[in-house]
């Protein structure tokens, strides 16, 4: 025998080669997919794409039609007490500096201004001494939020202590920058610490809303949920949040599976759990779910950007699957459709996915997807068979992004105290939101004596 004669058949050097670049592919593939999939994750929840090579130009149209209608509102009047200045015309022309004019209209302007001043409030409060058993009482007026004195007298009212909350809580502001803002724009000089003490003070305050801020979640008809990584001492924690079109609740634990999230709604929760794909709330087995459809509509469409030909088709069907029932919902929602077509719909479309994912899959992304959407079927399409159920988590994310600003700002809590109270202040602030109602007046109404407002 030659030592040119070839040692293996060339059919099959052919095939293990096939065979090593088809198993190539798909190491590949899942490689893509993990390193997408991680771009959305808690640690960059809103990164953006790349910037468009041609984008839209920013600023308002232009044209007479561009704004809500009326496009052009009456000047309001200004009101009692305002300031008045009369201003007169320039002596000579601009054009030919002749000083001969005749008065022909007037112009209004109105300004709306902020003026920077401090109040300090002195209290003097009477202490007397009953005569029959001795016993000592002292005066409190309704804008003193303590009764502290001697070293402790010095106190930041309550309306200050309410923007310091806001401020913290909802603008994202570190407890260093407020003190300076109000040493720079009102001369009221405050530590950080003082800061935080003040900020603690309206979350002991605000406890007892919280808990009925809680209470409502777990009663809602339909309730959104999410979490996001967060810090307290520099350890990893975790900040879930409970949503309702009026109420949502946040809390900071150690723990992010279910046992924390039974917390805010209850491990018996009854109601609709709008969430995303998160495996742990599959546990409430009392309630209805819907899966977050524009999770699912994000995954397809990554899927179909990196798939070979043959493979795309799968995503593409749940693409145009889910699509099809966010058209119908709209439909529903325009009186176009009837609810008991809805419905029917549901049942349909929930029989599709069945039977597109019913038979396995050789491509192992594809295989992962028709897994996840066949144990869920039934969690899809929620939304057709109830109206007022979203079709999507956004509430969740909406409550989170607040939070997530704050964590890129100051990084969370030092402090499990100052946790309790991020829990508290942010629910309250986020609830007060949803409801339209003014935040640092309510806080600040809080601080005082009676009548105190609640959020029952």
């Amino acid at each position: 025998m030659s030592d040119a004669e070839p040692t293996s058949d060339p059919i099959a050097s052919r095939d293990a080669k096939i065979a090593r670049l088809e198993a190539r592919i798909v190491e590949l593939e899942a490689i893509i997919e993990r390193l997408t999939r991680g771009g959305k994750r808690q640690a960059a929840p809103f990164s953006k794409r790349p910037p468009l090579a041609f984008p839209k130009k920013p600023g308002r149209k232009a044209g007479e039609g561009y704004g809500t209608p009326p496009a052009f509102r009456a000047m309001p009047e200004p009101a009692e007490g305002d300031q008045v200045f009369d201003v007169p015309a320039p002596e000579a022309c601009p054009a030919c500096n002749s000083s001969e004019s005749a008065e022909e209209e007037t112009d209004t302007q109105v300004h709306r201004d902020i003026e920077v001043r401090t109040v300090v409030r002195r209290f003097v409060a009477r202490v007397v001494k009953c005569v029959k058993c001795g016993a000592v009482r002292r005066g409190r007026h309704a804008l003193q939020t303590s009764s502290a004195a001697g070293c402790c007298a010095s106190q930041v009212g309550p309306t200050a202590r309410a923007a310091m909350a806001y401020l913290n809580k909802s603008l994202g502001l570190s407890l260093g920058k407020i003190a300076d803002a109000f040493s720079a724009l009102w001369g009221l000089s405050v530590t950080p610490g003082g800061v935080s003490h003040a900020i603690q003070s309206i979350g002991r305050r605000c406890r007892e809303d919280y808990k009925s801020i809680v209470e409502k979640v777990r009663k809602a008809s339909h309730v959104t949920c999410d979490e996001t990584g967060w810090r307290v001492g520099g350890v990893g924690h975790w900040l879930h949040a409970a949503a309702t079109p009026d109420a949502c609740a946040y809390l900071i634990d150690k723990a992010r599976g279910s046992e924390a999230t039974d917390r805010l709604i209850g491990e018996d929760f009854a109601g609709t759990l709008v969430h995303d794909g998160w495996a742990p709330y599959d546990r409430y087995t009392h309630a209805d779910h819907q899966q977050c459809l524009a999770h699912l509509l994000r995954r397809c469409k990554d899927m179909i950007e990196v798939a070979t030909r043959g493979s795309a088709a799968f995503p593409a069907e749940i693409k145009a699957t889910l699509k099809k029932a966010l058209e119908l919902r709209d439909e529903r929602d325009a009186r176009k459709r009837t609810p008991t077509s809805t419905r029917g719909w549901a049942t349909r479309l929930t029989s599709r996915v069945l039977s597109l994912c019913g038979h396995a899959k050789r491509n192992p992304v594809n295989e992962r997807l028709a897994a996840f959407l066949y144990r869920h079927a039934h969690h899809l399409f929620t939304f057709l068979r109830k109206e007022g159920v979203d079709a999507t988590n956004w509430r969740g994310e909406h409550a989170m992004r607040a939070a997530v600003v704050n964590r890129k700002v100051w990084g969370g809590n030092r402090t499990a105290a100052g946790a309790e109270t991020q829990s508290i202040l942010t629910s309250v602030l986020r609830t007060l939101k949803l409801r339209g109602v003014q935040a640092i007046d309510w806080l600040r109404r809080k601080l005082i004596d009676q009548p105190r407002p609640s959020l029952v």
